[in-house]
């Protein structure tokens, strides 16, 4: 990063580069004067009214470049806290690079490095390193919610709350030093007090963070959905009926599909990745097998989890593979077909685990709900849910309990597991919108505590609260307060690293290397 250390006045295109536009955005930055550029443009510079644009020529020995907009912002009021001016030029490629050229030929001015400007910001103080990273997930966003996010933490309630944190950490430490110097004056009851109302303020904005950083997140930076099943299933049929085109080969030939592929589909302002995965079957084909392989390492990271069950061709031994396994969503396909009833009533598909089911015609596109009585061992096995255990009174997977039934497979005597009974879905209709809607409503409860997605922001957070909590059991015991000074100076280090007041080399080059020419 040693071509960020450096003072040289920077120029770079700050809009798209890919294709013509019919306006692009200019943007020079640490040049030590308006007036020292006057000689490239028409209007008088000394007129420039900051913030306001301005209609000017940009001109060089008597030639006329282009006709545009200027604006000015002064040193320590602009995004880098250097004098910046940006123009507003036709967005002709050609004509972004002659005037590029024409500033770095003739001004002195060099191209600007990926996130070179927000560097400059950065240095100047512009703004702190999770504003930085909060700007990073805005321009690199691929949901909603890292957008929504993104925003936050540059300027909006997530950025506000790191600033609460901050600020009663200041009074924190405050009421420790009136602890220490002025005890005598301000009495040691009301000392005392002043201490556990500043800690107790600090832990409870500390508290609202650290439950926002709890459960697994990495499924929902990039999240998956992926359809699962054996060969013949109809797992590609459903994954052409979602992204609406022929994307994937559907043939009656088993095992057409021997690795996955996968497509981007938009829901609710969040790109999700389908996954459509090789058929699961025995096979003595090296090339298949590593394809099966790689379904269940899919399998294992994915957000959304389809089963696709073909009841006139399922091999039930080898389903079991993948018992333990929690599916979304189960579809018995081929639901057109004259002996579906029959052969879906010799289904044994206790030992999977899934939390809705239907039955779908992928030939028709559409689905609607199944009777779960129709399997000759009970429906499916239980969706596992978190909560305590406690006496099964009222339903087990197949009819309800009595006094001397009990569910298939046994229930554990200990720990915090208990099943809750898989729903069959209440609609008929299109396929498509019905698992759209599925997986946003899945995406929306995952995210209605609007988790915290930055890894480093987690950690920062984890660390301080563990400490904190650690110094909150032993608050009140401490009799030296100068010991108890040095317990609290050391949260100024995790919140240091957390608003961006320090900022280490490694955090930084992993940052900058996201951002575009020109940002």
């Amino acid at each position: 990063m040693n071509f960020y250390t450096d003072d040289h006045p920077i120029i770079a295109c700050s809009t798209g580069t890919q294709a013509n536009t019919a306006i692009a955005v200019i943007r020079l930055s640490g040049f030590k004067s308006l007036l020292s550029l006057q000689s490239f443009f028409s209007f008088s510079l000394s007129k420039t009214k900051p913030r306001f644009s301005h209609l000017s020529n940009i001109i060089f020995e008597n030639q006329i470049f282009d006709n545009i907009l200027l604006v000015f912002f002064p040193e320590g009021e602009s995004y880098t806290g250097e004098n910046v001016l940006e123009l507003s030029v036709h967005g002709n490629l050609l004509n972004i690079q002659k005037i590029l050229d024409l500033f770095i030929l003739n001004a002195d001015f060099r191209s600007a490095h990926p996130g070179e400007f927000t560097y400059r910001a950065l240095k100047n103080k512009k703004l702190s390193l999770s504003q930085v990273e909060g700007l990073d997930m805005l321009l690199n966003a691929n949901s909603s919610l890292m957008l929504s996010q993104g925003l936050d933490i540059l300027q909006g309630e997530l950025h506000t709350q790191y600033m609460r944190l901050y600020d009663s950490f200041l009074k924190l430490k405050a009421a420790v030093e009136i602890s220490i110097d002025f005890s005598e004056d301000v009495g040691e009851m009301e000392s005392n007090k002043l201490l556990n109302d500043s800690f107790n303020s600090f832990f409870i904005i500390l508290e609202s963070l650290h439950a926002r950083t709890q459960g697994n997140i990495s499924s929902l930076l990039s999240p998956e959905m992926v359809l699962v099943g054996q060969t013949n299933a109809g797992k590609s049929s459903l994954f052409n009926l979602l992204v609406k085109h022929n994307r994937s080969i559907v043939s009656s030939i088993a095992g057409t599909t021997r690795d996955y592929i996968s497509e981007v589909i938009h829901i609710d302002g969040t790109n999700y990745n389908l996954v459509d995965t090789a058929g699961i079957r025995e096979s003595k084909d090296v090339i298949e097998n590593i394809g099966i392989d790689r379904a269940f390492e899919i399998l294992k990271r994915a957000f959304f989890k389809i089963l696709i069950v073909n009841p006139l061709e399922t091999d039930e031994a080898y389903l079991e593979k993948l018992a333990g396994i929690e599916f979304d969503f189960l579809i018995l396909s081929h639901s057109d077909k004259t002996d579906f009833l029959s052969k879906s009533s010799n289904l044994d598909l206790s030992k999977i685990i899934v939390s809705q089911v239907a039955i779908a015609s992928f030939e028709t596109g559409s689905i609607g709900p199944v009777d779960l009585k129709i399997f000759k061992s009970g429906p499916i096995g239980p969706a596992l849910k978190s909560g305590s255990i406690g006496p099964l009174t009222k339903h087990g997977p197949i009819e309800p309990l009595t006094k001397n039934t009990a569910p298939i497979e046994p229930f554990a005597t200990s720990g915090s597991i208990k099943p809750v009974e898989p729903k069959s879905i209440k609609i008929s209709g299109p396929i498509e919108p019905l698992v759209k809607s599925l997986l946003a409503e899945k995406f929306g409860i995952e995210t209605s505590n609007s988790p915290i997605l930055l890894e480093r922001h987690r950690i920062c957070i984890n660390n301080l609260y563990l400490k904190a909590t650690t110094l909150s059991r032993k608050i009140n015991t401490i009799g030296d307060m100068a010991i108890l000074s040095s317990e609290i100076n050391i949260f100024s280090n995790y919140l240091s690293e957390l608003i961006g007041i320090m900022s280490p080399d490694d955090v930084l080059n992993s940052i900058f290397a996201n951002f575009c020419i020109g940002k």
